[in-house]
């Protein structure tokens, strides 16, 4: 599928939506849902107490207040009925039961009035009470009188007084309770109606907020249901393309470079796959960012899409590295394609406000050829890529059947050297640095050799740059940096305490946040002086950030110990780099030395360079002396010291004492000797 050069990124990639969103948004609507949930239960719990109240009123005051007026209605008419007839008894015992039974009426009389007094009364309750109490007052007095009668055996007189008076006025009291009780019964129907009432309403919201609720589980089921489905077809998506890019990824891409292989098997035509790796990328990320580095993986991806047809596949395998497949009648018509893509990705770059120059290297597999499956395709053509990153980048490489055997040697080697540390195969050569003004050894160069068991000493050409890409160069580089230490106290201790030993540091070592304490364990476990340790640096490790390489090589110097720059004259050699870099020593590329003493170019190059480090109060080092002739070449041009095959190979430590105690000053004088002989 094609795009719009002119597009942006975004506008390119139609990203699927966030897992988030959709599980931000089902939450919201499970919470929503429960809230309302709640929020019935306790509208619903609400009511439910109001008419428990209501009810709790009716039965606890109302039905009490009732049985109490019933009390004091049948009280009095006890109370009258008992004073009636115990003015009509003679038998003495049937009388005192009559007492006691009027005594106990107006005992339970008033006990009930003062209860009812303690309940809460309406207005109308409240003055039918005074007002009984009022005639109480009036009845009382006559029934005491009554009373006094009966205990004086004045029955006849008692017995029309309570026809007379007692009975009128016990009526009169009568009649004002049943007043009152009339007033109670209408106050707690009321109150009966009211509960009822507040019941019916409870229940009206119960069912209209369980509706809503209802609703609302419906909305939310259709959009779990609708996110669902979404989730169902991003999660499908996720799996099946890059999120960065939106390209295929490699589950999809195999899927489809197999279809491909079945219609060209049918129609008997040729598939090309492209492996594609972006070169220096790393360089991006860790210069401008992973967000810059991320912009720039998809405008290569924009690139590709425009290069390529509809039909062909265009997939992201993940960090730099894409696939292209593409279906051709003829091999042309792949190496076309080819072309074009290392073209258009070599095209500049505007990332961030700035411009950015990248390039690819792509290795191509061709079906049926190189391979008749997806698997074998995809890895030939991984395999041409690295070569073509080997051959030194922005260029392609078409398979051939011998790089599968380079290959196989590599990740056998690469899987050996996991090994290789822990079986102690990594061991250091030391190459000795002669002074031809005093003609002493006055230091050695600690060089890195692998101890393969079935092959014998490798040199670091072969592995080192497999040991920088998998990261093992630190631990190894901190092993053997604590061995050369303690080599080089071993031969202070044999005398030779003049000597120094150069470490090499790789990038990786130099930027990894324990360098700074690996050089010091180093020297503080082996004893060494800080001055004896000289570590070599590449011109190519300062330029990757100058200000940080400065503060980095201060915190080295303030350990005490020498900083070298090697190779120097063949990188990013600068004369305002000497100045502000902190260095101690200055090493001469072989490059300059291997003409001597024929070349009058580099003798005027070395002569400059000598001056220079004179000027610096820096040290010089010539690498790559390995005649008599460029040794008295660059003696006479006054280099201090030398180091090479001619004076000596790297060699095991245990070979150093020999060469520490030669007389060189006796050699070179018959050197001179010579000379002067041929002169004459």
């Amino acid at each position: 599928m094609h795009v719009d050069p002119d597009a942006t990124p975004a506008q390119a990639v139609r990203r699927p939506a966030s897992p988030t969103a959709w599980r931000r948004t089902l939450l919201a609507g499970f919470v929503i849902q429960l809230l309302l949930i709640l929020f019935v239960t306790a509208i619903g719990l609400q009511q439910l107490r109001m008419t428990a109240d209501n009810l709790s009123t009716v039965v606890d005051v109302h039905m009490k207040k009732l049985g109490l007026t019933k009390t004091m209605m049948i009280a009095a008419r006890e109370r009258t009925i008992s004073m009636f007839r115990l003015a009509r008894s003679e038998d003495p015992f049937e009388r005192d039961e009559m007492f006691m039974q009027f005594n106990s009426s107006g005992s339970q009389f008033a006990q009930a009035r003062v209860a009812l007094l303690n309940m809460p009364l309406s207005e109308r309750e409240r003055e039918l009470i005074v007002l009984q109490g009022q005639l109480t007052g009036i009845a009382m007095p006559i029934q005491t009188q009554i009373v006094e009668m009966l205990r004086n055996d004045f029955n006849r007189e008692a017995e029309e007084e309570v026809l007379a008076n007692a009975i009128p006025a016990q009526n009169s009291v009568l009649a004002v309770l049943v007043e009152l009780d009339a007033e109670t019964q209408k106050i707690a129907l009321a109150a009966s109606r009211k509960a009822h009432g507040a019941h019916e309403v409870a229940r009206f919201w119960m069912y209209l907020l369980s509706g809503i609720a209802l609703l609302l589980g419906v909305f939310v089921a259709g959009v779990v249901m609708y996110y669902t489905n979404r989730v169902s077809r991003e999660r499908e998506h996720l799996a099946t393309h890059d999120t960065l890019t939106g390209l295929p990824n490699r589950m999809l891409f195999m899927d489809r470079l197999e279809q491909s292989l079945i219609r060209a098997q049918r129609r008997e035509t040729l598939v090309g796959v492209m492996f594609i790796d972006l070169d220096r990328f790393k360089r991006v990320n860790d210069t401008l960012g992973h967000a810059c580095g991320d912009q720039l993986i998809c405008e290569v991806a924009k690139r590709l899409q425009a290069v390529t047809r509809a039909e062909d596949i265009v997939a992201r395998l993940g960090g730099d590295e894409f696939v292209v497949v593409i279906d051709a009648a003829k091999i042309n018509q792949i190496l076309q394609v080819v072309e074009k893509t290392l073209a258009m990705v070599s095209e500049p770059y505007r990332i961030a406000g700035r411009e950015i120059f990248s390039s690819c290297s792509i290795g191509v597999s061709v079906y049926p050829n190189d391979g008749t499956d997806a698997g074998s395709l995809l890895k030939n053509a991984d395999t041409a890529m690295y070569t073509a990153k080997g051959s030194g980048r922005n260029r392609f490489q078409l398979y051939d059947a011998a790089m599968n055997a380079m290959a196989e040697e590599r990740l056998q080697l690469e899987t050996e050297l996991h090994y290789a540390l822990e079986r102690n195969e990594f061991v250091f050569h030391y190459q000795p640095q002669l002074n031809l003004e005093t003609g002493r050894i006055e230091g050695v160069e600690a060089l890195l050799r692998w101890n393969k068991p079935d092959k014998g000493l490798l040199s670091p050409a072969l592995f080192l740059s497999m040991l920088e890409e998998t990261g093992g160069i630190v631990s190894v580089g901190r092993s053997l940096l604590l061995a050369a230490c303690h080599q080089t106290a071993d031969w202070h201790a044999a005398g030779f305490t003049d000597l120094d030993v150069a470490v090499n540091v790789s990038s990786k070592e130099f930027w990894h946040e324990t360098l700074i304490d690996n050089v010091r364990d180093a020297l503080a476990q082996s004893g060494l002086p800080p001055q004896s340790l000289q570590l070599e640096l590449t011109e190519g490790i300062f330029m990757e950030d100058v200000d940080a390489a400065v503060v980095r090589i201060l915190a080295l110097k303030a350990l005490g110990v020498a900083v070298a720059i090697d190779d120097f004259g063949t990188g990013y050699s600068s004369l305002a780099h000497l100045k502000r870099f902190p260095l101690d020593v200055l090493k001469i590329d072989r490059f300059f030395v291997k003409d001597l003493p024929n070349a009058r170019a580099s003798e005027a190059l070395i002569s400059s360079i000598l001056a220079l480090c004179r000027g610096l109060n820096l040290g010089t080092v010539a690498e790559g002396v390995e005649t008599r002739a460029q040794l008295e070449s660059l003696r006479m041009l006054g280099c201090r010291i030398v180091q090479g095959y001619f004076v000596s190979r790297p060699v095991p430590a245990e070979q150093i004492l020999a060469l520490l105690g030669h007389d060189w000053l006796q050699e070179f004088g018959h050197i001179r000797e010579a000379r002067r002989g041929s002169a004459v």
